[in-house]
């Protein structure tokens, strides 16, 4: 799907929904955004899931995007990288965010809450993410991120992503960090791709129960959720704890 509505749309909402009384009792409105291929992949997995959030992926790499099942589709750096991203070059994944950093922006105008997703070790992720978290503070909302760091066996993506989550964590103080190394004893007789499967889904619950916390009843600005729920697992779903890296 392309843009669900114009900047101007989501600026005049945001600016009437602050004008209210914060002590006002309301739903919240959330957003689930994916930088970068991993994070798009688990945006694509919120479809269907009736979770009560609109997703929105960005990514620099043009098929990818494409592929992705998402409410917005943001396709960044599309005049320097020609749709072929980043080629895991981290520093390029900050500059094409910063270029576009205004449309990141108006795109998260209006949301309470807003979980970012990304994979670390590329390019897109590593580098666009502290980008991504600041647009949607700025915005007013409460951001939570998941970052998702790849096996040790891809050498030397593994030391890019211990530096993008500490980039992360310095302008997120609720930035979450998964393992999949945490995933590797888990996968028996799962394919590589299955097995990403399943820890995308453990995500979509992580962050379903969140948004069903915030969602009871009715829900003040003021309250925080909690940031690793356990209420509402699914029995056949893996809980997200136990790809919780040490590092976080």
């Amino acid at each position: 799907m392309g843009i669900a509505e114009s900047s101007a749309c989501r600026y005049q909402r945001g600016a009437q929904m602050r004008s209210n009384d914060k002590t006002s009792m309301r739903s919240p409105r959330v957003a689930v955004v994916g930088v970068g291929g991993a994070g798009c992949n688990v945006v694509s997995a919120f479809a269907g899931t009736g979770c009560p959030a609109d997703t929105i992926a960005i990514n620099t790499d043009k098929d990818a995007l494409h592929r992705t099942t998402a409410d917005e589709k943001i396709y960044i750096c599309k005049a320097v990288l020609k749709g072929e991203g980043t080629r895991g070059d981290a520093e390029l994944g900050r500059r094409c965010a910063d270029i576009h950093r205004e449309e990141i922006r108006d795109s998260l105008q209006g949301y309470d809450l807003v979980f970012v997703v990304a994979g670390l070790g590329g390019g897109t992720g590593s580098g666009a993410l502290p980008t991504v978290i600041d647009a949607a503070a700025v915005g007013g909302a409460e951001v939570y991120t998941i970052a998702i760091s790849p096996f040790s066996f891809e050498g030397n993506r593994k030391n890019i992503a211990k530096e993008a989550y500490q980039r992360a964590k310095a302008v997120c103080r609720r930035t979450m960090l998964l393992d999949n190394d945490c995933l590797e004893p888990l996968m028996g007789d799962l394919d590589l791709k299955s097995a990403f499967d399943k820890a995308n889904e453990s995500i979509v619950q992580h962050v379903s129960e969140i948004v069903r916390r915030a969602g009871e009843g009715s829900w003040l600005l003021s309250d925080r959720p909690e940031g690793r729920p356990r209420g509402s697992e699914k029995q056949d779903v893996l809980p997200i704890r136990m790809l919780v890296s040490a590092l976080t």
